[in-house]
């Protein structure tokens, strides 16, 4: 099975490649199967239980052996195993071995693994020094004057390469200090030495990894690139980049358990996503798949999150100005805290993927400056929990994803274009000291009005950001609106029931009645 996922161009001493960011680690169940070429076929094997294993809680035993060795004597032999998704892949050479592996009875669910997916591609920085004011925007005052940096903090990267990360100007810092304490290559294997993960270029995708550390911990003088500089990193390699295959959504769910499972690591950052785009359209990821519980990615970044007590930050995606528009698998999932994109003006970006209209909940949750991609706004989230956890080691996951999302400008009312805004870390450091934040939003009921006058206050600028919403969440339309004779003229839109405004200091909301 086939995807592509192709985004954005990335310019390396000013030639332009196109690379393949990361893609689609969809299980699309169809009614009806592939057809079967010279080459095998990859399967997923979901069991109905845990055998004799019943009365343990279900995410905390292994996969049944037995099940296992009933496999084994059809001639189904387990390529990687999930014990969180009860769940092994298998390899199957035609439909005959499919029906006959469908009516053994101790098998719940088969589903194709997805594979030829692309890397897409990334606009990479030039000069590093622009991203610095992802770390402004956060308005990062409090982590300075409480001197937090990550430290005592692990945190786990799951990407693409880290080459010549031992050579980063912006990270040497962290190898200096050994605090990238392990790494595995899913790719090359147990055998992979440091010299071959961290100095070896094999594909034109090889520095993601390295850049969203950048932005994780990336620090040069006095200067922050990112916000956890003295924390300590797993990092984990998934994806290949340039090949099609059909078994990067494996190696995603065993690094995830790798970090979690064996490693007891809290703080997860992945700025990877699945979508579309397979060579055979009728094996593509459906938009409406990006549900919250269709895709294995996606399921087992609910483990993670509801079951295990893990902060997984991940990007959004950067479908927002292709056909495809919404979030990526594992964004949809319910738990983790998916991160968008916008401009430094505080809009959307352009590419940013937007939530999907159906969930009962909000996607994105929170965005940030990033001018290249989701890739780079996820992980300065990520730096800004490592210094939350560092304040406050005692705290679960879902406390720190519920201080960043409260922080935010929009709270509560987020939408499904940058979620609830770009976070303020003073703001996020008091609700985990439990000091209680005042509701600042000013609230406008426009009784039979559809234009309504907003005064600057001294000290705001002269632009305005104007988010309408066609209902609690979902916006059909955002705008800069400039001052006209000292006064902000805000229109309603139609079929808006309220608009969202952001001055740069006041939030505003206008219910249109």
């Amino acid at each position: 099975m086939t995807i592509r996922l192709d985004i954005y161009s990335v310019f390396f001493s000013g030639e332009k490649r196109l690379r393949r960011l990361f893609l689609s680690y969809f299980f699309i169940l169809f009614t009806v199967f592939p057809v079967f070429a010279d080459e095998n076929q990859r399967f997923w094997v979901v069991f109905v239980d845990k055998c004799n294993n019943e009365d343990l809680e279900i995410f905390n035993q292994s996969i049944c052996q037995e099940y296992i060795e009933a496999l084994h004597e059809q001639d189904f032999f387990a390529q990687t195993k999930s014990n969180w998704l009860n769940a092994v892949t298998v390899e199957i050479t035609s439909k005959k071995e499919l029906d006959q592996l469908k009516s053994l009875s101790f098998i719940k669910e088969v589903k194709p693994v997805n594979r030829g997916w692309k890397l897409a591609s990334i606009h990479q920085e030039s000069d590093f020094k622009q991203s610095s004011y992802t770390v402004k925007q956060i308005q990062p005052k409090s982590i300075y004057d409480l001197k937090l940096d990550g430290s005592g903090v692990t945190v786990g990267v799951i990407d693409a390469g880290y080459y010549n990360a031992t050579k980063n100007t912006y990270l040497k810092h962290i190898f200096k200090d050994e605090r990238v304490l392990g790494f595995k290559d899913y790719l090359s294997g147990p055998s992979t030495t440091s010299q071959t993960f961290f100095g070896t270029k094999r594909t034109s995708s090889d520095s993601h990894g390295t850049t969203v550390l950048r932005m994780i911990a990336g620090q040069e003088g006095n200067m922050r690139y990112g916000l956890a500089d003295k924390s300590n990193f797993y990092l984990a390699r998934t994806d290949h980049g340039d090949k099609e295959s059909r078994s990067e959504e494996e190696n995603w769910i065993m690094a995830l358990e790798w970090m979690v499972d064996s490693l007891g690591i809290k703080l997860i950052n992945s700025s990877l996503g699945y979508t579309n785009g397979f060579d055979l359209k009728d094996e593509n990821y459906l938009p409406s798949q990006m549900d919250g519980e269709t895709s294995m990615v996606t399921k087992a970044a609910e483990v993670a999150t509801q079951e295990k007590d893990v902060l997984l930050v991940v990007s959004a995606g950067n479908e927002g100005d292709s056909n495809w528009k919404i979030i990526s698998a594992p964004a949809d999932a319910k738990g983790v805290l998916s991160v968008g994109a916008t401009t430094k003006s505080g809009v959307k970006a352009s590419y940013s993927s937007l939530g999907p209209t159906f969930l009962e909940y909000i996607k994105p949750e929170v965005s940030c400056y990033s001018l290249f991609g989701t890739s780079f706004s996820a992980p300065v989230i990520t730096g800004l929990a490592a210094c939350l956890w560092q304040m406050k080691p005692e705290a679960t996951a879902k406390e720190i994803r519920g201080a960043i999302i409260q922080s935010s400008w929009f709270y509560p009312y987020g939408n499904n274009y940058v979620g609830y805004g770009v976070p303020n870390a003073g703001k996020a450091i008091n609700i985990l000291k439990g000091i209680p934040l005042e509701n600042q939003t000013e609230i406008i009921h426009a009784q039979n009005e559809k234009n309504i006058e907003i005064i600057p206050q001294e000290g705001e600028g002269t632009l305005l950001i104007a988010y309408h919403k066609v209902s609690e969440t979902v916006v059909i339309k955002q705008e800069f609106i400039y001052l006209n004779n000292d006064a902000w003229k805000v229109k309603k839109t139609k079929k808006s029931i309220s608009t969202t405004l952001w001055t740069g200091d006041r939030h505003i909301e206008i219910f249109w009645k």
